[in-house]
């Protein structure tokens, strides 16, 4: 498991595959292991891929400070120089696409080009509300149903997860749970870990600071740009703002998927990526 000191901080990171560099950037309450079992090995067959757990989050240090996109951005820099990645393809999902656009505007050197997956930019969009009063009780029943314990201070990113979860047609959620590397989400130690990052670090601001994410810098964007994102996304009003402020980008809508498409349908994300990668 490498880790390595960087920028005051512990970081945890995994490289594999051989060829043009791609790097993967998860999103909240996420962690390496969003990627790591299913996109990444796939990718890693033409491409070196490096991903790592964000700062506060999987097998990172937790820091008491430097959570903005831009920070979060400097982080993987630094990485990059100490893997040996000098310019890549950067894919980010959700805030970490956040990140992935402040490491354009502040180091497009260093950028290809950048896949932005269902990300959220809060300089574009508030952070929309995941579930509404009589919401939560009901999720908790169905998982119930299924066999799926579910923490009763369940943050609502890990409860998002698990409604999309429940939707796949023609899956059954207590087997993909049994095989998914995210399958402990909302439970035990990523649970721990993330109560520890909102109530004793400066995260909660610092993820809705706008640094690097103005539209004014948006467009001045001058890498390619993808835009890959779930019909069914809360988050398509970030979408429809990039799309009208970044001066070069493609934009792929997948019909029927939520949030979490690169984990829970990534033969789709793959295939989103194939023409690009």
């Amino acid at each position: 498991m490498p880790r390595v000191a960087l920028c005051g901080n512990t970081m945890h990171f995994q490289q594999i595959g051989a060829g043009p560099d791609i790097v993967l950037i998860h999103g909240l309450f996420c962690s390496i292991a969003f990627w790591w079992f299913r996109v990444a090995p796939a990718l890693a067959e033409t491409h070196r891929v490096t991903a790592l757990d964000l700062r506060g989050h999987g097998f990172s240090g937790m820091s008491r400070e430097n959570y903005r996109a831009v920070d979060l951005a400097q982080d993987v820099v630094s990485l990059m120089d100490y893997a040996g990645v000098e310019r890549a393809h950067v894919i980010g999902h959700s805030f970490g696409g956040a990140v992935a656009v402040a490491m354009a505007a502040r180091h497009p050197e260093r950028t290809g080009r950048l896949t932005l997956a269902d990300a959220w930019l809060p300089s574009l969009q508030e952070a929309p509300a995941l579930s509404g009063p009589g919401d939560w009780p009901r999720l908790r029943e169905r998982l119930a149903r299924h066999g799926l314990p579910a923490d009763s201070e369940m943050p609502r990113v890990a409860q998002g997860f698990f409604e999309e979860l429940l939707d796949l047609p023609g899956t059954s959620p207590g087997g993909a749970m049994a095989a998914m590397p995210f399958g402990g989400i909302g439970h035990g130690r990523a649970l721990r870990r993330w109560r520890q990052l909102m109530e004793q670090t400066t995260a909660h601001s610092d993820f809705r600071d706008h640094t690097a994410l103005e539209p004014e810098t948006l467009r001045g964007l001058g890498v390619p740009v993808r835009l890959v994102y779930g019909g069914r996304s809360r988050f398509l009003p970030t979408r429809d703002r990039l799309s009208d402020l970044l001066p070069a980008r493609e934009s792929l809508t997948l019909p029927g998927a939520g949030h979490f498409f690169p984990l829970l349908r990534p033969h789709a994300f793959l295939q989103a990526l194939a023409s690009e990668a």
